[in-house]
């Protein structure tokens, strides 16, 4: 009964344990569908969107969410990564999301291509700029990026005409989100 009783304790000990640990780490970890959810992206193209799709992020590092529908035979949606100082420093590529928007920022700058698709957008945070297909916003130590892939209704006089029109949209819709998404931040 005494060794039941024991083992019952320590058992409860460690799970107690382990819950308020992964609770921290939880807490510390950025989630990019908790920033701007399944509701958020249903509202922002007027659709009916799937769950978000999380995964972890890569350069920077982070957490990214995907939110994605269906729509005259193609899948359109929307990706955002959202990444923070510590998640940074921790992959250990960059130092900080200011190091990584600076070195971002010169690298476009530098690229004849890059840099005739590059805009930077005043008002959003501490910086922000959109690259041609992602929105990439600071603010602090938080970094986003939005890539959105609307649906585009109409037709167009050639491919430029669309391509153009679709960047214009991508760039309305991520600068929205943007906004939805910069008073949650820390």
């Amino acid at each position: 009964m005494r060794q039941r009783f024991f083992l019952v304790a320590v058992t409860t000990f460690v799970l107690s344990f382990v819950t308020l640990s992964n609770q921290g780490l939880a807490q510390e970890s950025p989630d990019a569908c908790l920033l701007f959810t399944e509701t958020d992206a249903g509202a922002l193209f007027q659709e009916s969107v799937s769950p978000g799709v999380a995964r972890a992020a890569t350069t920077p590092a982070g957490s990214s969410c995907r939110y994605t529908y269906a729509k005259d035979g193609g899948v359109f949606g929307m990706s955002l990564t959202y990444c923070t100082d510590a998640s940074i420093a921790e992959e250990g590529i960059f130092d900080s999301a200011a190091d990584v928007m600076m070195k971002q920022l010169r690298a476009r700058k530098n690229s004849a291509h890059a840099s005739k698709l590059l805009k930077i957008i005043p008002g959003l945070g501490d910086e922000a700029f959109w690259d041609g297909t992602a929105l990439w916003m600071r603010k602090g130590g938080s970094l986003v990026l939005i890539k959105p892939n609307p649906h585009l209704a109409g037709s167009f006089a050639n491919m430029e005409a669309a391509d153009a029109a679709k960047e214009e949209r991508s760039r309305e819709l991520a600068v929205q989100a943007a906004e939805s998404i910069l008073p949650r931040l820390p």
